[in-house]
């Protein structure tokens, strides 16, 4: 811990050393990242073969990558992002765009109405707007406006909050 550098970061504590490892032969840029729960068994090992990149760096490439992984993620499971059968460039390129922009407005859309973010929930909410929608739109009664804004959210997110 002596030869460590101390960084603040949110959530733990990360510490960064340059260490030598036999496995590559060369000289890495290692970070320690421990939570701030004070578990020990959760601390997590990062390293770059790029040795002026410090812990910090280390880690928010990781978190990045990450994050971008988990995007890809969703956008093949949930947007159809490997459903595309042209041959164009042009136009997979359009196709893997739209399913990943497909996934970030998903993502917004729960950061703006407060939920957890999961592709799942955020299916439920859109489901159930259609549905009270349709509803509204079928009954051919005249709706109260007051009563359906009081109620809208919770009815959207009824599902959202169960799962």
């Amino acid at each position: 811990m002596t030869r460590c550098t101390e960084y603040k970061v949110n959530k733990g504590k990360l510490y960064g050393l340059k260490a030598y490892s036999k496995a590559l032969k060369r000289f890495v840029s290692l970070a320690v990242w421990y939570p701030m729960d004070g578990r020990t068994d959760k601390w997590q090992l990062y390293f770059s073969t790029d040795e002026m990149q410090d812990a910090k760096e280390v880690l928010d490439f990781y978190r990045t990558r990450f994050q971008l992984e988990f995007c890809f993620r969703d956008a093949k499971q949930h947007a159809g992002m490997t459903n595309c059968q042209a041959t164009d460039f042009r136009k997979l390129a359009f196709h893997f765009n739209a399913s990943l922009a497909a996934i970030n407005l998903a993502k917004a859309a729960c950061k703006k109405m407060g939920i957890k973010y999961s592709i799942s929930s955020c299916k439920s909410v859109i489901h159930n707007a259609y549905m009270l929608e349709r509803f509204i739109c079928v009954s051919g009664i005249e709706p109260n406006t007051q009563l359906i804004d009081k109620l809208f959210k919770e009815l959207i997110l009824f599902t959202a909050k169960a799962a």
